[in-house]
């Protein structure tokens, strides 16, 4: 596990997608983090207060969820804790793409991560989402991505093949995985709790993003040997459990 993540235990405080909430909670864990869901709207200001990071994942909505989520970031901005958004099916539905406008406009996220539609409708272009797939073939022009992340004043995170980092300052492209992270349930969501982690342990937005992705895309690699999926999802959580810091060398520079 990494040293600087046990030594202080951050509490990431989710507000996440019901059909993942278990494995977000374990690699959390496996990182060496403590995770919350705490979704209540009548504690969430409380335990936003106690976290060391939020995680915001909009995979599964209703009308309380939303509530919840809108006061966990507004008051994740007031105490300044650094907060993460997962715009899980953004452009799939009328729902999903306005109530993702609405965080926008009322919240700072320090860190955005989402596939390819689901970026490209956040930056104004047309995505072809189908919930949390990506339509074959989608593309998307990265330099655009990272000019919209210096004038948004955010890191965002788009996944897919390539994985591409920017804060509109810094960016970096990691070729780390495997199409096998497709084949089972959460890891996005998982992803994002990892970068999540990092965050709410002190490192800064755009190392957070970047290790966080590349942990899931290597663990991704690490796993692919297993036979069968049941396997292959855990693999990545003892890949990510036995992760040091210096398996991070040189990704951020050059990217892998």
């Amino acid at each position: 596990m990494f040293t600087t993540i046990l030594n202080k235990k951050p509490l990431i405080h989710h507000l996440t997608n019901a059909v993942t909430i278990n494995e977000c909670a374990n690699m959390t864990l496996a990182l060496g983090g403590s995770p919350v869901m705490a979704e209540d709207i009548l504690e969430v200001e409380e335990m936003v207060g106690h976290a060391d990071a939020v995680v915001i994942n909009i995979g599964t909505l209703n009308a309380a969820s939303r509530a919840s989520q809108l006061l966990a970031g507004q008051t994740a901005n007031r105490l300044k804790k650094p907060i993460i958004l997962d715009p899980v099916g953004m452009g799939a539905t009328t729902l999903r793409t306005q109530f993702t406008k609405e965080l926008l406009e009322a919240i700072h996220f320090t860190v955005i991560k989402g596939n390819v539609s689901e970026i490209k409708t956040l930056i104004g272009q047309v995505g072809r989402s189908k919930g949390v797939d990506v339509a074959s073939g989608e593309t998307l022009d990265f330099q655009v991505v990272h000019e919209f992340a210096g004038r948004l004043g955010t890191t965002l995170v788009v996944t897919g093949p390539v994985d591409f980092i920017t804060d509109g300052k810094r960016q970096v492209k990691l070729t780390v995985g495997t199409p096998r992270l497709g084949y089972i349930t959460g890891t996005g969501c998982m992803t994002a709790s990892l970068i999540g982690t990092l965050l709410g342990a002190g490192y800064d937005a755009f190392e957070a993003a970047t290790y966080g992705t590349y942990l899931m895309g290597k663990a991704g690699e690490v796993a692919d040997e297993a036979a069968g999926l049941g396997d292959f999802r855990m693999g990545l959580f003892n890949a990510i459990s036995l992760t040091t810091e210096e398996s991070l060398k040189g990704v951020l520079t050059s990217g892998e």
